[in-house]
C-alpha cells in the first residue's frame, strides 16, 4: 500500500505530465495562429501605409470608482516596426494617467488579448483604410502648400545675389 507521501508525488507526476501534453497542443496551436498573423501582418506591410490606428476589443469600467482596464487591437509603430499590435491600458478617469499603455507586436501580446482580438481584425482593416482615406485627403490638402514652399525655396536658393547675401550674414565666402 502506497504511503501518503508516495501518493501526492504519483498525483503530482500524472498531473505534471497531462500538464506537459496540453501545453504541447497550446504552444502547437498558438503557433499556427502566429503563423496566420504574421502573413497578414507582411500583407499590410507591403501596402507601407503608416498609419496609426487602434479599436477597443474591452474595456472594464467600475462606475463606483472610475477605475478602468481597456484592451486595444490596432496597425501601429511598436518597438520601432510597423505591424498589428495589442494594447493594454488602465487607469481612473478622474486623473491623468500614471504609466504609459503597455504595447506588443501582435504575436508576443498576451495569448488571452490575441485571442478575444482575433474577431476584431475586419473592423481593424476597415478602420485602417478609413485613416488611410482621411490621411490621402489631408495629404493632397497640403500639397499644394509645400509646393508653394519648395517653389520658393529654388527660387532665393538659385538666385546668385540671394546666395551672396546670405553667405555674407553667416560670414561666408
Amino acid at each position: 500500500m502506497p504511503t501518503e507521501r508516495e501518493s501526492l508525488s504519483a498525483k503530482v507526476q500524472s498531473s505534471y505530465q497531462q500538464l506537459s501534453k496540453v501545453a504541447a497542443d497550446l504552444n502547437a496551436v498558438s503557433d499556427e495562429l502566429g503563423k496566420s498573423i504574421a502573413e497578414l501582418d507582411a500583407a499590410l506591410k507591403k501596402l507601407n501605409l503608416g498609419v496609426t490606428t487602434w479599436i477597443q476589443v474591452q474595456l472594464v469600467r467600475d462606475p463606483q470608482t472610475a477605475d478602468f482596464e481597456g484592451d486595444y487591437l490596432g496597425y501601429a509603430k511598436v518597438g520601432g516596426k510597423w505591424g498589428i499590435a495589442l494594447r493594454k491600458t488602465s487607469g481612473n478617469y478622474n486623473y491623468a494617467p500614471d504609466e504609459p499603455p503597455e504595447e506588443w507586436p501582435f504575436n508576443e501580446g498576451p495569448r488571452e488579448l490575441r485571442l478575444e482580438a482575433i474577431e476584431k481584425i475586419p473592423e481593424l482593416l476597415n478602420k485602417l483604410s478609413e485613416a488611410a482615406t482621411k490621411m490621402a485627403a489631408n495629404v493632397r490638402d497640403r500639397l499644394g502648400e509645400a509646393q508653394q514652399v519648395a517653389e520658393a525655396i529654388k527660387l532665393v536658393a538659385n538666385d546668385p545675389k540671394s546666395s551672396r547675401a546670405a553667405s555674407k550674414q553667416t560670414g561666408g565666402h
